[in-house]
């Protein structure tokens, strides 16, 4: 069975307001992320189909179909890319909410989920993956939210739903010996993605944006 490796942060409860509205409908980290069939990365050849990779501006590195890691902590996160970027990390805000709403939108450039925090042994850094599909955010509720502060093996599973066929992520507790920072570093890190600088931008009401 899986062991805690990192301390247990102050981090929203499984069970709490914050985390049942997220699984239902500081410094730039590396992004860990899937690469399903219809990323640009896989048809441009940046990247297999079904593999990991992490990705820091234009740079990606392939880190395989399974990657062992350690999930120190998790936040929500909504994120809109167009017209402008902007992020929200709180559930009960507007922005948050009317993101959340657009994310059902095809093409919206909004997409909401939980975002861990992860430490990968393997590449020996830190990196942020935001589970923003409904797909990944079923998995967080069954399967991740109960491995955060332990070692995980990412793997991937095709999915079939008799229309379509997609790739997504299976988390798995990990037994192998994975060496992690010391706590100072770990805690530092934590506290700066639990309590991000920026705040969150205000949004004009509906008559106010449309003049």
């Amino acid at each position: 069975m899986s062991q805690d490796l990192v301390p247990q942060f102050n981090t929203p409860a499984v069970n709490s307001d914050e985390f049942n509205a997220i699984v239902s409908g500081g410094d730039f980290l590396a992004r860990f992320q899937l690469f399903g069939s219809k990323t640009d990365a896989v048809a441009e050849g940046k990247i297999p189909v079904a593999h990991y990779g992490l990705v820091k501006g234009d740079d990606i590195m392939d880190l395989g179909p399974e990657v062992d890691v350690v999930i120190i902590t998790w936040r929500s996160k909504a994120v809109q890319i167009k017209p402008e970027f902007v992020v929200s990390h709180t559930v009960k805000s507007e922005l948050f909410q009317k993101i959340k709403a657009m994310s059902t939108v095809k093409d919206s450039g909004c997409m909401y989920g939980p975002e861990l925090l992860l430490w990968l042994p393997e590449a020996g850094v830190f990196a942020v993956y935001h589970m923003n599909s409904m797909t990944a955010r079923r998995e967080f509720k069954s399967t991740v939210c109960k491995l955060i502060g332990k070692a995980a093996t990412f793997k991937v599973h095709l999915i079939d739903n008799k229309r379509y066929k997609w790739h997504g992520a299976l988390a798995l507790p990990c037994s192998a010996p994975l060496t992690v920072p010391s706590e100072d570093i770990i805690n530092k890190e934590a506290a700066k993605f639990l309590n991000p600088e920026t705040p969150e931008p205000e949004i004009a009401p509906e008559d106010d944006r449309a003049r």
